[in-house]
């Protein structure tokens, strides 16, 4: 399911290039106020599968209609903008769309910004070709536990590096296995970045969450997998930390 977010930038206001943490922030504040306990209880311990927690939400980048960058961050003018949220959890999807239209406006950082419109997408079953292509429009991350001077230690996989897809592939089986219970039965998930595109954007993109910077790759790709796994990307996102809005894919 996605919630389509439309806002009414009334006046300029400026927004830290590293604004993820806010909206994820602004996100449960929200749900909170519709429901206290799924909010803490998903913020907290989110649904868990072995040592592994996750969140089962992704939100796009934010998407002003008109918008200026200078060194301290984006000028969002006055005009619209737009922010879609994903999960495939209904609860989720409804408890965010009903705070927003009571609440009027979302909280970003320092600044309100008003809403215009909420809208529910909700599309039962979605159908691919078996070969589907699709947009990074935030980067995906990965990571890697490797033991350093005695302690271990999380660093980055590489776009490049074979571990990268196997992470991802893995990871989407996990979120998979939680929204359904079980694995699918089509276990074949192939997925194949653009090699021109990444030899020419090789070194990823760098975004601060709470003072730790991560880093992730944007790279079109294509998926060779079945449906349901497909939905499931989309859903929640592909990699790790697709609560702060990493790992955001969109059908090409």
């Amino acid at each position: 399911m996605k919630l389509i977010i439309e806002f009414d930038v009334k006046e300029d206001k400026l927004l830290d290039y590293n604004y993820n943490y806010f909206i994820s922030s602004a996100i449960y504040s929200l749900l909170a106020e519709q429901n206290q306990e799924f909010a803490s209880q998903l913020h907290n311990r989110g649904h868990q599968i072995g040592n592994k927690n996750f969140k089962l939400f992704v939100f796009s980048k934010f998407m002003p209609a008109r918008f200026e960058t200078n060194k301290n961050g984006i000028l969002v003018k006055k005009g619209r903008a737009k922010l879609f949220v994903n999960s495939p959890l209904k609860e989720f999807i409804y408890y965010l769309g009903s705070a927003l239209m009571e609440k009027g406006y979302m909280r970003i950082g320092n600044d309100n910004y008003d809403i215009a419109n909420v809208h529910y997408e909700v599309v039962a079953n979605r159908q691919f070709e078996y070969e589907s292509t699709f947009i990074t429009s935030s980067p995906i991350v990965t990571t890697t536990s490797t033991m350093i001077d005695g302690k271990i230690k999380n660093e980055t996989v590489h776009i490049t590096e074979p571990k990268y897809v196997e992470n991802i592939k893995n990871n989407l089986l996990k979120k998979y296995f939680l929204i359904h219970g079980g694995l699918p039965d089509d276990m074949n998930i192939e997925i194949e970045f653009d090699q021109d595109y990444i030899k020419k954007n090789p070194k990823g993109k760098l975004i601060t969450i709470k003072g730790i910077t991560v880093k992730g790759y944007i790279a079109p790709f294509k998926m060779r997998a079945s449906d349901d796994v497909k939905n499931v990307a989309i859903d929640c996102g592909l990699g790790e930390k697709n609560s702060v809005g990493m790992g955001y894919v969109v059908l090409r």
